[in-house]
């Protein structure tokens, strides 16, 4: 769980490390605004960076979004599964020591019996534990669309004020030679 989060926040991040190049001012339509880029990006994720005219970004996006997506619909899954086979077998263990007559849960059992016929009997702590787990992981998952989506948001929004950011070829560092010795200087033309 932990790796498909890692995964997706750094495919996303990678995704928005795209060298900042200007564009010329009359490829740009007039009534291009960052706040519609932004509006655009939280109505559609990804289109955003459309209206930014940056579509490399775009698949890095839905492959973060995808893959989380993918983690909670199976954490899910997995979640709902432990859920009825622990309720199933805590009250059994109840029933079984004498301090319950019958298991209210009982319609549980074949949640129980697909654990029982992968990992043979087991009693309700190990199940309790993994229950947890996936709770927590798909809780993780979730938080992380989350957070993918405003990535792409903000991502989206900071990008639009930066296309019109001059960048001149004049731009160099050099080493120069002083009397104090050797050191980088930044050169600009105005």
């Amino acid at each position: 769980m932990r790796r498909i989060l890692m995964l997706s926040v750094l495919a996303t991040a990678l995704g928005a490390m795209q060298p900042v190049r200007a564009q010329l001012a009359h490829s740009l339509p007039e009534d291009h605004s960052p706040r519609g880029a932004l509006w655009r990006s939280a109505a559609v994720p990804g289109w955003g960076q459309v209206y930014n005219r940056q579509h490399v970004k775009v698949p890095f996006v839905y492959a973060a979004l995808g893959a989380l997506v993918v983690s909670t619909v199976r954490n899910q899954r997995d979640y709902t599964l432990y859920r009825d086979a622990f309720q199933y077998k805590a009250f059994q263990e109840l029933v079984d020591s004498g301090q319950l007559e019958s298991n209210p849960n009982a319609e549980l059992l074949p949640a129980y019996n697909t654990l029982v016929a992968e990992f043979g009997p087991i009693s309700s702590r190990p199940i309790e534990t993994r229950r947890n787990n996936f709770r927590r992981n798909r809780d993780l998952s979730a938080i992380g669309i989350g957070f993918v989506y405003g990535l792409a948001m903000l991502d989206a929004y900071v990008s639009a004020h930066l296309l019109d950011f001059d960048v001149e070829e004049d731009l160099s560092i050099r080493l120069k030679v002083s009397p104090v010795g050797m050191g980088p200087a930044v050169g600009f033309r105005f």
